[in-house]
């Protein structure tokens, strides 16, 4: 028998849902910001209908949605990599938005290594980091990415380092929260100082010469190895320089909800909008939200994105950012993470978005 929140559970499914489901990566996102500013509440509750976390469920196939966007009646923001993984694998997933902001993604040594460039890593050991027990290893396609770029940019390729697998039998939802409170992030401080966790011990104890990392993630190994950049992605002018699984990131939604209730699933991407507009307008409140979303202490959520990452939430299907998602789904594609390549006229769907933006233009009609 199929278990309370089991994806297997018929009042769990489209018609006229009681509960939709959602889920964030630790990445600054406008979804992030409604559920915490209580924007995405206010727009469901005029239906009776309860926004849950996928936190808030014990059952674990109800948490793996955060990689393979299984539950129904569900959205998600963050990462690219899982959606893509899953869509290329026949999952019924939507693309209905993406949202940008230019995160440190650096190439990380030790102070004292006497490497000071990417140039001087040719021939040395960087982090290969693999997590066998995971289906979607968006990590290692990360750290795929990112050290491709930062050779990339001084003519080399990784034939020109000895790439070294670091690998760990921990899967990503062994470092979930334990916390089932309703509007929970999966994701919380202690996964986040965890993950890189092999990585970082390999660095220190001179296994690996170098390592890649972003984000959060970046500010919390700088902080406690002492690790020191001698590149970083982020700096680079040219879009397609600084594609990885957290650029663009994407909003997604089960593809059976967004059939049988475009309207609602168009209200629901209107409360993000909302949420990105209040914070672009209110730095202080918006960056304490990133910082809980991110699991990093609030002084540090300048050091691991933009200083103006709280105007930088904003949802779009702009081409130059579809273009961008291209890029990484053929790195994805190359590396062998996608089951087949992906029909992006398909995926992506313009529709939500119009539809949220008509709905603000009437509201701001009305209030004028």
């Amino acid at each position: 028998m199929a278990s309370e929140h089991s994806p297997l559970n018929d009042e769990s499914r489209v018609m006229n849902p009681s509960t939709l489901w959602y889920t964030r990566c630790p990445v600054p996102t406008a979804f992030g910001v409604a559920v915490e500013r209580g924007f995405l509440d206010a727009e469901l509750a005029r239906d009776g209908i309860v926004a849950r976390s996928l936190a808030s469920s014990t059952d674990n196939q109800v948490r793996q949605s955060h990689f393979h966007h299984s539950q129904p009646n569900s959205f998600r923001h963050g990462g690219n990599g899982p959606p893509l993984v899953t869509r290329s694998r026949g999952g019924r997933v939507k693309l209905i938005g993406l949202s940008w902001n230019d995160s440190i993604k650096p190439m990380l040594v030790m102070p004292d290594s006497g490497i000071a460039s990417v140039r001087e890593l040719a021939g040395r050991k960087v982090s290969l980091p693999i997590r066998a027990g995971d289906s979607i290893d968006f990590w290692k396609a990360s750290s795929l990415r990112g050290t491709e770029l930062a050779l990339a940019r001084e003519g080399m390729t990784m034939d020109d380092v000895a790439m070294t697998p670091v690998s760990t039998n921990r899967t990503f939802m062994d470092g979930a929260t334990a916390s089932t409170a309703r509007t929970a992030t999966l994701w919380g401080a202690q996964c986040m100082l965890g993950h890189q966790r092999e990585e970082a011990f390999a660095l220190v104890r001179g296994e690996v010469d170098a390592l890649y990392s972003q984000g959060a993630i970046a500010a919390v190994v700088m902080g406690f190895t002492g690790a020191v950049a001698i590149a970083d992605a982020a700096s680079s002018p040219d879009l397609a320089g600084r594609v990885n699984n957290d650029a663009p990131l994407a909003l997604t939604v089960s593809e059976d909800l967004l059939a049988e209730q475009p309207e609602l699933v168009a209200r629901c991407l209107a409360a993000v909008l909302r949420a990105a507009a209040w914070a672009a307008a209110n730095e202080r409140e918006a960056k304490r939200v990133i910082a809980a979303d991110t699991g990093l202490p609030e002084e540090l959520v300048d050091a691991a994105f933009p200083q103006e990452v709280h105007r930088q939430l904003e949802v779009d299907l702009r081409p130059e950012w579809v273009e961008a998602l291209r890029v990484q789904h053929d790195h994805l594609l190359r590396h062998g993470f996608l089951a087949a390549p992906i029909d992006f006229d398909r995926f992506v769907d313009h529709g939500p978005l119009r539809r949220a933006r008509e709905i603000l233009a009437g509201e701001a009609a009305v209030s004028q």
